[in-house]
């Protein structure tokens, strides 16, 4: 089954702030890692595999950052997450009777289709989801 890390958590996180950015502004590490809550030695790990699979980019020098790499349309959550997670949708069968594949495959899809929407529409969800949100003292 799909387990989430912390990797992957701080990824998707990371993701959703860089996509809060107006016009894609540059975001330094340490800014993210603030927003996020994310130890900034850790980020830098993360980031560095969102860039190795184009989903991030970034700029060197005292104004530099990352920023996302494409429109928040076209990332999914299933990309950024597949991207931090080995094997994010493998299931295996550890049986030798392969009787229960066809479960195992759908599966596999069913996990894929829960993580298929795209980093904007996850962020409607949160910007929705926060507006519910009622304190009291």
């Amino acid at each position: 089954m799909a387990i989430i890390s912390t990797k992957g958590a701080y990824g998707l996180t990371a993701i959703v702030i860089l996509a809060k950015e107006e016009n894609n502004k540059l975001l330094q590490i340490k800014d993210i890692a603030a927003k996020g809550d994310i130890p900034q030695n850790y980020l830098e790990q993360i980031l560095v595999l969102l860039k190795k699979s184009g989903l991030v980019e970034s700029v060197r020098g005292a104004n530099g950052g990352y920023k996302l790499s494409r429109d928040t349309n076209s990332i999914t959550v299933y990309e950024v997450l597949n991207s931090l997670e080995c094997c994010l949708a493998q299931t295996e069968n550890k049986s030798n009777d392969n009787m229960l594949q066809p479960f195992w495959e759908d599966t596999q899809e069913k996990i894929k289709d829960v993580f298929s929407l795209s980093v904007k529409e996850l962020e409607e969800f949160l910007e929705k989801d926060s507006k519910n949100i009622t304190y009291h003292i």
